[in-house]
Formats: C-alpha cells, sequence, structure tokens
C-alpha cells in the first residue's frame, strides 16, 4: 500500500502519457517551460504544454506512425526539443536521440541501425544538409523541420508548427485516436533508444521502457527525499546540457517535469549568466568541466589585481579550512545544515568575510537559489570538489552511465563525503567483480543492448550483471569513488602498466589543458597528443599584449559554452604557450614515476569533435580514430 506521494506516484502512473495528465490535473496553470523567443522571455503552461503535445501527437498518428516506431530527434536542447520529445511518445512512438552533432556517417549509421521513419531536425540549414545523404538511409520517410515558421512540401518534409496546427484542425476527430492511442502503451512499451559512447563501427544502444524512465525518476526523488534535498513542483531546472544525453534528459529534464516543476532553457551562451539570472534555478545538472571553467573565470578574474588576488587566495583558503572543520573523523559531513551554523566563530567570521568578497559572486552567477548542482558524466577533481563545497555550492555529485538511465549514485548531502559519491540510490544494487570492477543491476539498468547480442555478451555476467568497465575504491560505508577504466590500461613495450585514466586526471587538472591524448601502447615511453584551453591561453597573450592572429580563431558551443575551438600556428608555435605547456607537464610528472611519465608531447592547434568522429556522444575520446588520424604526429614522437 503507498504511504507516500512518491509511492501513489511509483504504483499509479505507470506511462509517460499517464505521468503528464497526471502532472497536468495538479498543476495545469503552473509553468511548465521558460524559454527566450522573438528576444522575449515566455512562459508556457501545463495546460500550454499538453495542448500543443496532444496536437503533435494527433498530427504524428494521422501521418501513419504506428506504436513502437522510431522517430529521431538531431538538435541541440531547447523547449521545442521536448514538445517533440513528448508528442512522440504520446503517439506511442519511440524517440531515437540522434546526437546533434554527429557526422554524416554516424548519423546514416544510427537512423539505419534504429531504422528511424521520422526524423526532427533543428533548422532549414541541418534540413539543407541533410539532404546530401537522405538516400542513404532508406527507411527515413519523412523530415521535420523544428525551426519557426518553417512550411515543407506537405508530403515527405513538414514544420513542426505545421504539424501542430494540422493536429489542431483534427482535433475533434483525432482526440478519439489519441486516446485510443495511449490506452495501447503499457509500462513496458518502448519509449527512448539512446546510443552510448560506442557508437562507431559496434552499435551500441540502451533501450528503455516507458516504466524505465519512470522508475528511474522516481529511485532519484526517493534518494533526495531521504537525504534531505527533495525535489518538487517548485522546483526550477536549468536545462542546458544536451537533452540528447540521458544524464540531462533524466535529471534535468524528466525528474523536475514530472512532479510538476519548471524548465528554463538558456537562450544564448554569449549572455549566459544574465540567463541564469532570469531563469533562477534552483536545480542545475553540471559537467565537471563547466565547474572547472565556472572556477577558473572567477580565479583569473580576481588574479588580475593585487588586492583582488589577496581576496581570492584568502577566500580559497578558507573554504579548504572550512570542509576540513566540517569533517567528522571519517570524513564525512551533513550539508543539510547551513554552513555558517556549523563553524566555530573565529572561522566563520573568516567565511562571512570571504563570502561578501568572494563566495556570492560564484552565488549570484548561478542565480542565488541553486538547492541542488548534480554534477556527474565525468570525474571531478577532488581538490576543486572541495573548494567548491567550502565556498557553499550545493554540489550533488553522480555516477551513472548511459546503460544506466543516467545517476545510480547521488551524494547524501545528510552524510557527504568529498571526493567520492554514496552507495546506489533505491532499486540498484551494486557489486564488485574480482577485480575491483563496479557490476550493476536494478531499476533503470538494462539488460541488454538493443539489436547487438555481441555486445550484450560482452558487456553483461552471466547471471545478468551489467559491467560498467570503472574500477571502484568502494568504503565501509559502501560508497563509492572511480579509480580507474578497467579497458584504459596501456602495456610499454618493457611489460610495465600504466594507467591511461589517471594520467588523463591528472592533465585535467590543469588550467591550461583542454583534451588529452595519451598513447604510447607497445611503445617506449608514454607521449601525449594536447589541445590547449585555447580560450585561457587567448585571455593570456591579451592581457600580456601579445599580438595573435585572431581571424585564425574558430569558436563553437561545446557542452552549452562557446568555445574556442581551432587557433592559428602564430599561438601553437609562441614560446610563452610552449614554456607554459612544459611547466604544466613537468608538474604533471613530478606526481607519477619514472616510468609513467609524459616524456614527449604535441600541441594539436583544433580541439577534438564529435563531428570529426573524434569524440563520442558523451564527450569521451574515440582513440581508435584518433590513433589512426594522427598517426603520422605519433610516430614523430618517438623518433
Amino acid at each position: 500500500m503507498p504511504t507516500t506521494l512518491i509511492d501513489l506516484f511509483d504504483e499509479q502512473v505507470q506511462t509517460i502519457p499517464a505521468a503528464l495528465y497526471s502532472v497536468q490535473t495538479n498543476f495545469g496553470n503552473r509553468p511548465a517551460n521558460m524559454f527566450k523567443e522573438d528576444g522575449k522571455w515566455r512562459l508556457v503552461t501545463y495546460n500550454d504544454l499538453m495542448n500543443r503535445v496532444e496536437k503533435l501527437a494527433i498530427a504524428l498518428i494521422k501521418l501513419g506512425i504506428e506504436r513502437g516506431e522510431h522517430i529521431g530527434i538531431k538538435a541541440n536542447t531547447s523547449a521545442r526539443w521536448t514538445w517533440v520529445d513528448l508528442g512522440s511518445m504520446m503517439a506511442g512512438a519511440v524517440t531515437v536521440s540522434v546526437y546533434p552533432n554527429l557526422s554524416r556517417w554516424d548519423t546514416t549509421a544510427v537512423v539505419n541501425h534504429s531504422q528511424v521513419r521520422l526524423l526532427f531536425v533543428e533548422s532549414k540549414a541541418k534540413m539543407q544538409e541533410l539532404s546530401f545523404y537522405v538516400s542513404d538511409m532508406p527507411s527515413l520517410q519523412y523530415i521535420v523541420c523544428m525551426e519557426k515558421g518553417f512550411r515543407g512540401n506537405g508530403k515527405n518534409t513538414f514544420g513542426l508548427g505545421e504539424l501542430i496546427t494540422k493536429g489542431a484542425e483534427m482535433y475533434p476527430t483525432g482526440l478519439g485516436l489519441l486516446r485510443s492511442r495511449i490506452k495501447s502503451i503499457s509500462a513496458d512499451s518502448p519509449a527512448t533508444l539512446v546510443y552510448t559512447s560506442g557508437t562507431v563501427g559496434n552499435l551500441k544502444a540502451a533501450l528503455f521502457s516507458h516504466k524505465d524512465i519512470l522508475s528511474t525518476c522516481t529511485r532519484t526523488y526517493r534518494h533526495l527525499q531521504m537525504h534531505g534535498k527533495p525535489i518538487d513542483s517548485n522546483a526550477v531546472s536549468l536545462v542546458m546540457l544536451p537533452i540528447s544525453h540521458i544524464y540531462e534528459k533524466i535529471h534535468g529534464y524528466f525528474c523536475p517535469l514530472f512532479v510538476g516543476g519548471c524548465l528554463g532553457f538558456i537562450a544564448s551562451y554569449e549572455n549566459l549568466m544574465i540567463d541564469i539570472n532570469t531563469i533562477r534555478p534552483t536545480w542545475i545538472t553540471w559537467v565537471p568541466r563547466l565547474a572547472s571553467l565556472l572556477f577558473i573565470a572567477y580565479q583569473k578574474a580576481f588574479m588580475g589585481t593585487k588586492d583582488g588576488r589577496i581576496a581570492w587566495e584568502k577566500a580559497i583558503d578558507v573554504a579548504v579550512r572550512t570542509t576540513r572543520a566540517l569533517e567528522d573523523a571519517n570524513g564525512y559531513i551533513d550539508l543539510t545544515r547551513p554552513i555558517i551554523e556549523q563553524l566555530d566563530p573565529a572561522l566563520r567570521a573568516e567565511w562571512i568575510e570571504s563570502y561578501n568578497s568572494v563566495y556570492w559572486r560564484v552565488h549570484h552567477f548561478l542565480g542565488g537559489r541553486v538547492i541542488g548542482l548534480i554534477i556527474a558524466a565525468a570525474h571531478l577533481d577532488v581538490e576543486l570538489h572541495r573548494k567548491l563545497v567550502g565556498m557553499g555550492l550545493p554540489i550533488i555529485l553522480g555516477y551513472g552511465l548511459s546503460e544506466s538511465a543516467a545517476a545510480v549514485a547521488l551524494s547524501c548531502t545528510d552524510k557527504y563525503k568529498i571526493g567520492w559519491i554514496s552507495g546506489p540510490v533505491p532499486g540498484v544494487e551494486f557489486e564488485q567483480d574480482d577485480d575491483g570492477e563496479l557490476l550493476l543491476k536494478g531499476v533503470g539498468v538494462i539488460s541488454s543492448f538493443y539489436l547487438n547480442e555481441e555486445a550484450t555478451n560482452e558487456c553483461f555476467t552471466p547471471d545478468g550483471w551489467f559491467r560498467t568497465g570503472d574500477i571502484v575504491e568502494m568504503n565501509e560505508e559502501g560508497f563509492i569513488r572511480v579509480v580507474d577504466r578497467k579497458k584504459l590500461l596501456i602495456v610499454l613495450d618493457n611489460g610495465k602498466n600504466i594507467s591511461q585514466a589517471r594520467l588523463e586526471a591528472l592533465c585535467g587538472t590543469s588550467a591550461l589543458i583542454d583534451q588529452v591524448a595519451i598513447v604510447g601502447q607497445d611503445r617506449e615511453y608514454i607521449s601525449a597528443l594536447i589541445v590547449p584551453n585555447f580560450d585561457f591561453i587567448l585571455r593570456v597573450l591579451t592581457s600580456h599584449g601579445i599580438p595573435f592572429d585572431d581571424s585564425q580563431c574558430v569558436f563553437e558551443e561545446v557542452d552549452g559554452v562557446s568555445t574556442c575551438v581551432e587557433v592559428g600556428e602564430d599561438i601553437m608555435s609562441n614560446d610563452l604557450v610552449l614554456v607554459a605547456m612544459q611547466d604544466q607537464i613537468d608538474m604533471i610528472n613530478n606526481k607519477l614515476r619514472d616510468y609513467e611519465a609524459i616524456k614527449r608531447f604535441r600541441l594539436l592547434k583544433r580541439r577534438f569533435s564529435e563531428i570529426n568522429g573524434e569524440v563520442g556522444p558523451v564527450n569521451k575520446l574515440r582513440m581508435k580514430v584518433i590513433l589512426e588520424r594522427y598517426a603520422d604526429i605519433i610516430d614523430e614522437l618517438y623518433k
């Protein structure tokens, strides 16, 4: 018998359409979406949202989309993305996330593997790109452009607005068809298909049912409520990461939506702070790179003057001492209580002084009312973690994979440990293999890969545990921290084993290094292909009055931030840059044994990217592609 609202939701709401109607009934006039359009911020209530979603679903059904057929979405994050996603699932279709920056060949592979019949694309320009290779995708029958005002030919191309209008025209007769379709959807009906980072060659896709999605949200609700951070209808979620990734889709989109919260969408990454302060989120899902960029940006700003440097260094020292003071004998912290209430008078006074001079600026950047800042999808440097928590940021570390429907572990705010993540969320089980690999089973964790028996056999134990590939350390409380990747061991020609993940993590602590590809398999020593942090370098060169050819600098959006992705040779050959990078590598090597040290490196003038096939959908480097593409450069490092 259900005893809480979460129990009631888990027991009575079995499909995504049911969840949507439930939230509309309870919060129909509350805002569901907040976004900027035509220069103005707009609110869409749950009643408005359902009106659009129903009409789109009717249009899709009238177009001939059957229950269980696959509809692809190849677009960047926006409110429209969610309308398309919800409308497709309400029509009984399975949405397929086609990552927006996938190359022509990867897009073709995903569409063909999943047999996508209708594909939503972001803009007229993207539609034009698709036209050059649409003939390579025989299952694709319809293309719908999400750009406002677009009109198609009415046969195989449509605009999103057109379909919603058609749905409105057919609403009186189509509503019965929609009701019938919704009744045919069960808890076990497939809802969404997500391709993992290994989407080259051996395609691996995780298929989640309606109940999988809802149960994954429920396990998150339970965990947050149990540990003092409940998410409810007052939630305002900042949606800026790619929704095509399951992490943002679950934690930034579905979780707040199904409890009546509001999704706030960034309008411009050039005006990120302005947009965040307009939305004023209470929940944010981020990746470590964004946390690092935020920290580095404020560090750079304060270090520009003598007084600023003194204030910054004092504030960071206070932040570190604060977390140390909060820790009990076993290193645990209670973050359900305000920090200043737990400090002695002297440290409390220092913390308040540091807040007034430094910390408030970071809090203000995030809107000033964040309850939970979830950081997952990669490793967050432990020292950076400590500093941010000491500043008062409510960071919740997460651990999960595409195959586990995002986070299966989240920090416990009532028993918090820097650098560690709690044990599994309710409904999920952890086990360690003999070699320390973390194994998963339970709510939201897939039991096989879609149409890929080989990958299923490789990634699951005979008794059904999913192999994460992560080597973890587990303490007496069941908390975990990832210490290595099982398949990321480099063996030198002398038989020495070196952790690629450890070298990458050390390089990741440098403000000067953006991406690094560690090489050395069957070689004499370790080398590295390094993509510098171009944005950081440009700021340093500019502040020192050192000229460079800015016409060679290319900027693109990366993880929701406008980022310099390519520079000219003049910057790569600049003595200041080369000396600074060598200093960074020397500092990293000082933490390594001699055989682990990076003996040689080459700076690359262009960032590894998804569009070039060098980076997977969740920002993991595709080393096979990189090793082939940069073979000549790598060979030079061993001459």
